[in-house]
């Protein structure tokens, strides 16, 4: 058994253990978030986008184990990041369904890191290879601000520098679009902007027209990344 194969069998035994954590625990997240809830969660409807990203990352695993030159190219070039990557997925739904929301915070921040680690790696490859990052880069980095947002509440956090939740929130929302459209153009991906789309709609949803000023932050921000992923795909096509 090659080097490579023996990396990918323990990117597949991680990724089942993470699977089986999340089938085990995954059903308490929802409950804990909706007790304090913070403005910017999304509705419950856009976690759903955690199955999706299971199911391309299961495919991108199946594909590795087909083991091509270009797939060992990537598998020694990851090593060891995607079973660090499964286990702190893991490691966070056992903290966050304890209510360890700090350490919640420290874990998802750690795994936001490390999946922009794969990111960048996976970006000189073409094709399938990016596709499922691109979603799980793109939800984790607005589920890294909510989960934030939900250590503050729970430490009954109501202002800072001045400013209330609703104030951070757009701020917060406006940052991620420009990290949104930074990473479009810098690593050429229509996918990612598109991704934040989907939270912010959720978020929408969710406070049911509640704030106008949110509302139209939401729908600016939207259009804005909505616009990028044009620009970017037009770009890919004359090159």
């Amino acid at each position: 058994m090659t080097r490579q194969r023996k990396w990918v069998l323990l990117y597949v035994i991680a990724f089942l253990i993470m699977i089986a954590i999340n089938y085990l625990s995954g059903s308490n997240i929802g409950n804990i978030a909706e007790d304090k809830q913070a403005t910017i969660q999304p509705a419950g409807f856009a976690f759903a986008i955690w199955g999706l990203i299971y199911v391309l990352i299961l495919a991108w695993l199946i594909k590795l184990l087909m083991i091509r030159s270009h797939n060992k190219k990537i598998v020694s070039r990851l090593k060891y990041l995607p079973i660090i990557n499964f286990l702190l997925n893991s490691a966070w739904i056992i903290v966050y369904t304890q209510q360890w929301f700090l350490v919640s915070v420290i874990v998802i921040l750690a795994l936001l890191y490390n999946i922009a680690r794969m990111y960048v790696i996976l970006s000189d490859y073409r094709g399938y290879n990016r596709l499922p990052f691109s979603i799980y880069f793109g939800w984790t980095t607005v589920a890294t601000i909510v989960n934030i947002f939900s250590l503050a509440l729970n430490n009954h956090i109501q202002t800072i520098f001045g400013l209330d939740e609703l104030s951070w929130t757009m701020i917060a929302l406006i940052l991620a679009t420009i990290i949104g459209i930074f990473i479009a153009i810098s690593f050429k991906d229509w996918l990612y902007p598109l991704v934040l789309i989907w939270p912010f709609y959720g978020i929408y949803i969710e406070n049911n027209n509640y704030y106008l000023s949110l509302d139209v932050t939401l729908i600016t921000a939207s259009l804005l990344l909505f616009i990028t992923a044009i620009i970017v795909v037009v770009r890919m096509k004359k090159s």
